[in-house]
């Protein structure tokens, strides 16, 4: 896994009515991710998170929500 190979998408999105609330909820997808593949290296997965016209609004690497915990 890893390397630009792998992606999960999430096609429905979900609304975060503040721009503060953006960060933790990355984590806490990038964390439900990782629950359901324990065991695999995490180390280049980001959660790359677009607005509703496709704009990029944040990045945050799985490796960041893991050394968080």
């Amino acid at each position: 896994m890893g390397r630009g190979g792998d992606a999960v998408f999430d096609l429905t999105g979900r609304w975060v009515p503040r721009l503060r609330a953006l960060g933790p909820q990355a984590d806490r997808v990038a964390q439900a991710v990782m629950d359901g593949a324990p065991g695999t290296d995490w180390t280049d997965w980001l959660v790359d998170v677009h607005d509703a016209r496709g704009r990029r609004v944040l990045v945050r690497a799985f490796a960041d929500v893991r050394a968080g915990r």
